[in-house]
């Protein structure tokens, strides 16, 4: 395994044909090239520079096959069940490739899809030119506009940004080329800014933050810590079932809070950190409902696939589809601009009920 600061003592070696992982060949060329294929895999666990090992069937006792890296992109064939279960492990699900198989958890899954960047950025209703966007490319290298203050950026060697993670785009240039977006954070970040290739970046339309079923009453979610898994109710029927990632168990309590709480904020996106190095420090999260005041909160997660297994600081993780559908569906609503709102007064908002 390569650290980061290992990779920066090796790196004059690169142009005398030291064999590098894929990431590291992209910082050389400056570009990233993926596979051509419907449904593709981004590399997702560890720091960057970890690396993992393919085998030759979906086992951990299988042969090793090949190497992956930390943010390689693979062909994802299909998702198979493990020859052998893993009693230390409660996901059991393989990822075959071309080159053989890889544990799910590691592989978040991601799609290649380039869009027509805009020639101008809409009008907000205050005037401001901007829009939400999502990424729509397994990653996407970023530009500082500004001199990085969040330790995300300061810290990378390749600073980038992934598939699903949202943003504000506020401004447009052409640069080298291609048209870029200057994206940037409303909520809960450092002032810092960063241009991107804008082909990579989807337009959120305004129809995609409105409520699901404005006139279901009797809304309420409920999360399940021992299964991890959350259910949103209309009365009594249950209309959406999604497995989830909470946080684990310390000292003989869970991370997550229990009891019934109140969604109290949304928002289309925000940054959450704590510590740095010794903590997280994550960008552009999308569809954020908090439900505790010490900012819990259910929302999208892209550094993982381990959903169905506690793992987080605390928070309800959830795969990105899931977290957009229980953000539109819960009450309030929010406007699509700002794309915030906080809550004053809990009569309305829907309950979220958490037990184990």
């Amino acid at each position: 395994m390569v650290s980061r600061r290992e990779f920066l003592k090796l790196s004059g070696l690169a142009l005398g044909g030291l064999a590098l992982p894929s990431w590291a060949k992209e910082f050389f060329l400056g570009q990233n090239q993926f596979p051509q294929a419907d449904r593709l895999g981004r590399i997702c666990a560890g720091d960057e520079g970890a690396h993992f090992d393919l085998r030759a069937g979906p086992s951990w006792n299988s042969s090793i096959s090949g190497t992956v890296w930390r943010d390689d992109v693979i062909v994802w064939k299909r998702e198979v069940v493990a020859k052998q279960l893993d009693y230390n492990q409660f996901n059991q699900k393989w990822i075959e490739t071309p080159d053989g198989y890889i544990y799910s958890p590691y592989v978040q899954p991601v799609k290649n899809i380039l869009n027509q960047p805009l020639a101008e950025l809409p009008r907000t209703e205050s005037g401001e030119r901007g829009m939400w966007v999502e990424v729509s490319t397994p990653l996407v290298d970023i530009i500082p506009a500004t001199p990085p203050s969040s330790y995300w950026i300061r810290e990378a060697l390749h600073p980038r940004i992934y598939y699903s993670q949202v943003f504000w785009a506020h401004e447009i240039r052409q640069e080298n080329g291609k048209i870029e977006y200057r994206l940037k954070e409303l909520y809960g970040a450092d002032p810092d800014s960063y241009w991107v290739d804008a082909s990579a970046c989807r337009p959120i339309a305004e129809e995609e933050t409105t409520t699901i079923h404005p006139e279901a009453e009797g809304k309420h979610i409920e999360v399940d810590l021992n299964h991890q898994t959350l259910s949103c109710y209309e009365d009594e029927r249950e209309i959406y079932f999604c497995e989830v990632s909470s946080g684990g168990i310390v000292d003989g309590e869970w991370l997550t809070p229990s009891g019934i709480h109140t969604i109290w904020r949304k928002m289309v996106s925000t940054h959450m950190s704590a510590g740095g190095l010794w903590g997280f420090d994550a960008p552009g999260i999308g569809w954020t409902t908090l439900f505790d005041p010490n900012g819990a909160a259910i929302h999208a997660s892209y550094w993982h696939n381990f959903f169905g297994t506690a793992r987080s600081h605390g928070c309800i993780n959830c795969r990105p589809e899931d977290a957009k559908w229980i953000w539109r569906w819960t009450q309030p609503m929010v406007e699509y601009y700002p794309g915030e709102l906080t809550v004053q007064g809990l009569s309305q908002s829907t309950k979220v009920h958490i037990f184990d």
